[in-house]
């Protein structure tokens, strides 16, 4: 759009009746909010199909230089999703309309324009707000990577470049690499699912090796294809990375033993301060996992580790244990999916010392052939944990009511924070929900007890009922459990509606809970016990009901006012008949009191007269 044209559309824009110039009242709707400069439409989406508010679904009949014009000139879009364009219609005269946008900050595209990405070198080269520009879900040729790499190289402001299922290749992805060098600004890279190999991994390496100071902070390289030696050129590149604090490389199953000792090499260099390292699905042999402990080690940076589905056994998961011992940052642990866990109980009971050491605030276990023995040794190693707040054992389908009930001492210790329970997948029946049931007894860390297709009748569910509101006594009811909010998930249909009610209950505040509890289950609250401190707990028992009264409607009885009433005066009722002549006397000595005349004391003369 030369000067010119951008006259053209200014001059109309305030006359040009939008139904003419789109195919549906939705797309006139949004050239309508985009020309008044409506403050809620923060993003576009061009696509094929009506999913969102804010779509614009191009057909026949949609002018694209008027959509152009009125997102180039707006100052409230911050997004721009570009999934759709059809052939037939004018790509480039949206994209000279909007190379004059200035607000944009995210640019996703979604489909291949060809030639006409050259077209968005103005708006790239003139908008400073862009900080984050997406590639995703279809194939770049050779031709088009090029066209991509030139635009790269017209911009200075961006923070992260996604290229997410686009099929690069190496030789594609050579020819997006080799701006890179020119554009140290960038904090996150994004390489995920692009059947990179080794030649890509030296190409990355070396502009990486080649920029001054990068910024780097984040690099996705998962699902590719690199090897020992490719995780070599890519490691000394990111030697230079001194801001590097997360780096994937989950789904690269041809990483063994020698890349990982490349890896390691980089932990142990003087400036690396990682966080978050992703070796899922890799192959980390015994020998593997002895070199990767040599590197961890010396990395007291870390503070999330993925190792899931990487053939762990019990040999590599202790020589695993005694690296990250240093590592006192370390809150999040996954090991799920590692079959060979469990050989002998060694493994597990280090497992579990290194949490009770540790920061491990989640740890993920889930598929790992763990059983009730195992479990017994993780436990025993966890005794008096304070910092784990999360435990996954999902699908350790030999876990049964044995090694449930192993957990209690976790559950009892006075030092227990875990808050998150899973046992997706678990067989649990009547005999595991009562383990579990008793084991929690006087635990007031867990809100989320979480499992699926359970086998628990009526038997099972009553464990979980007396938990959570033991209705034998007033006291016992107080002393129930107030602090778990879910129990159950997804395929479990049989739960009694009086469970569900008391978590429901379990989500107010602690003592919301007991009141409501106490409602619930006790409509006539026996006080006789109270008249041992004689009419000392009257006004607290007052006290008691005036606070109870707001939370009548969390109960399903939903109590009327009037009938609440009742149980005031009732309890008022039987402190008079329990206790008649203390409070008779309690009345007559507040009247004579207030029949005694009020004298002036006589202020006595104290000074001495000779």
């Amino acid at each position: 759009m030369d000067v010119q044209d951008y006259e053209y559309y200014e001059a109309r824009a305030k006359n040009v009746k939008l139904e003419d110039i789109t195919s549906t009242q939705h797309n006139a709707d949004i050239l309508a909010r985009l020309r008044d400069n409506d403050p809620d439409i923060t993003y576009i989406s061009i696509a094929d199909m009506l999913e969102d508010f804010f779509d614009f679904v191009v057909r026949e009949g949609d002018d694209l230089g008027w959509l152009g014009y009125f997102v180039g000139r707006s100052k409230q879009v911050k997004s721009l999703y570009i999934e759709y364009f059809p052939d037939n219609l004018n790509i480039a005269a949206f994209l000279r309309g909007l190379r004059h946008n200035r607000s944009i900050e995210s640019l996703c595209i979604s489909t291949d324009i060809g030639e006409d990405f050259k077209s968005l070198r103005p708006f790239l080269r003139n908008n400073n707000s862009l900080g984050d520009l997406t590639f995703s879900h279809f194939d770049i040729g050779l031709q088009c990577a090029r066209n991509i790499a030139l635009l790269l190289g017209q911009q200075s402001s961006l923070k992260c470049l996604c290229f997410e299922e686009t099929n690069l290749g190496d030789e594609m992805f050579v020819e997006i690499a080799s701006v890179l060098r020119k554009q140290p600004q960038i904090e996150e890279l994004n390489f995920y699912a692009n059947n990179i190999g080794r030649n890509g991994c030296v190409a990355l390496g070396n502009a990486l090796k080649g920029t001054g100071n990068p910024n780097l902070a984040t690099l996705y390289f998962g699902y590719n294809d690199i090897d020992d030696e490719g995780i070599h050129a890519l490691v000394a590149g990111l030697i230079n990375c001194d801001k590097l604090t997360s780096l994937n490389l989950n789904g690269n199953a041809l990483i063994t033993g020698a890349g990982l000792r490349s890896l390691s090499t980089l932990f142990q260099s003087e400036h690396c301060r990682l966080e978050q390292l992703n070796l899922d699905q890799t192959s980390i042999d015994n020998d593997g996992a002895a070199v990767l402990t040599a590197g961890l080690a010396r990395l007291p940076s870390l503070k999330k580790l993925h190792l899931s589905d990487s053939s762990i056994g019990d040999q590599s998961l202790q020589a695993l244990v005694g690296g990250l011992g240093s590592c006192n940052l370390l809150e999040d642990l996954y090991l799920s999916s590692n079959n060979m866990l469990t050989q002998s109980v060694v493994g597990m009971r280090s497992l579990g010392t290194l949490v009770q050491r540790t920061n491990i605030h989640s740890l993920f276990l889930c598929d790992d052939a763990v059983n009730d023995e195992g479990l017994q040794y993780l436990v025993d190693g966890m005794a008096n944990c304070c910092r784990l707040k999360k435990l996954v054992l999902s699908y350790n389908n030999s876990i049964t009511a044995v090694g449930l009930s192993f957990l209690s001492s976790l559950f009892r210790s006075e030092r227990c924070s875990l808050c998150t329970l899973l046992l997706n997948g678990v067989n649990l029946d009547d005999d595991g929900a009562m383990a579990l049931a008793n084991g929690l007894i006087g635990n007031m860390s867990l809100k989320t007890l979480e499992f699926s297709q359970s086998g628990i009748t009526e038997r099972g569910w009553t464990a979980f009922s007396k938990l959570l509101c033991d209705t034998s006594s007033v006291n016992n009811t107080y002393f129930s459990n107030h602090t778990i909010e879910k129990i159950g998930g997804y395929g479990v249909h049989a739960m009694p509606s009086g469970i569900v009610e008391y978590l429901t209950f379990n989500k107010l505040q602690n003592c919301a809970a007991v009141m409501c509890k106490i409602l619930d289950s006790h409509p006539d609250i026996d006080i006789e016990p109270l008249f041992q401190w004689k009419c000392k707990c009257f006004p607290l028992v007052v006290r008691w009901l005036e606070k109870a009264k707001p939370y009548l409607g969390y109960t399903y009885m939903c109590e009327a006012e009037e009938a609440f009433q009742c149980r005031e005066l009732s309890m008022v009722y039987k402190f008079v008949c329990g206790m008649p002549q203390l409070t008779v006397d309690g009345y007559r000595g507040k009247q004579m009191k207030d029949d005694q005349p009020k004298t002036k004391k006589r202020k006595f003369d104290l000074t001495y007269h000779e």
